[in-house]
């Protein structure tokens, strides 16, 4: 009876994760995917284009080293939720680096968003390592199976939002292309806001 419990339970987790990598598909097709273009529409430099591709990988990788260790003391769970909400919240913030480049003129927009872009970056890095232990523990049988049609059904809804970001730029470039840059971003919070609040209700086995 317990097995069959669990075996429920895993089987629920599993089905909501594809749900979380749909909404995650909202941040990367309608975000992620947008970084670059934003920054050229803040009139930065090569040198900022620069450091906005590389900084934030570079203290990403550096950060997954902790999450082993705040692994030991917190459930993954717990990490993955808290470090996925407080990646969402950052696109708010873009937002309102958006609106603050409208208000004042002298800002350093650029370099406040390399700043903002690489500190969401690294809240999507430290949960990488407990979602991977998390998902290992769930997905025991036909890993390549349900993590290619994860990534299939992900991958193809992220490339549909990806054009049609393009077309919300296309709309708003002539007059209005922050406007864009703001409906993006915050349809790349409501993705990822939806991921975090999946992750609480996606089963978590006993970590061995």
């Amino acid at each position: 009876m317990k097995e069959k419990s669990e075996e429920h339970k895993i089987e629920k987790a599993k089905k909501i994760s594809v749900k979380e990598a749909s909404a995650y598909s909202l941040m990367d097709g309608f975000g992620l995917r947008y970084i670059t273009p934003f920054a050229n529409a803040l009139g930065a430099s090569n040198t900022i284009i620069g450091f906005l591709t590389s900084i934030p990988s570079l203290l990403g990788n550096l950060t997954q080293l902790i999450t082993p260790k705040a692994m030991e003391r917190y459930s993954r769970q717990k990490i993955v939720f808290w470090s996925v909400f407080l990646q969402s919240l950052m696109w708010i913030i873009l937002v309102g680096l958006t609106l603050a480049h409208f208000v004042f003129q002298k800002l350093n927009a650029p370099v406040f968003l390399v700043i903002i872009y690489t500190i969401l970056i690294v809240f999507g890095a430290f949960a990488g390592p407990a979602w991977s232990s998390w998902m290992k523990d769930l997905i025991t049988k036909n890993k390549g199976s349900y993590f290619g049609r994860r990534s299939r059904i992900s991958g193809t809804l992220a490339l549909i939002l990806f054009f049609i970001g393009g077309f919300i730029l296309d709309y708003f470039k002539q007059t209005k292309i922050f406007t864009a840059f703001i409906i993006l971003f915050l349809l790349a919070f409501v993705g990822r806001f939806i991921s975090a609040m999946l992750f609480t209700k996606q089963y978590e086995p006993k970590l061995e």
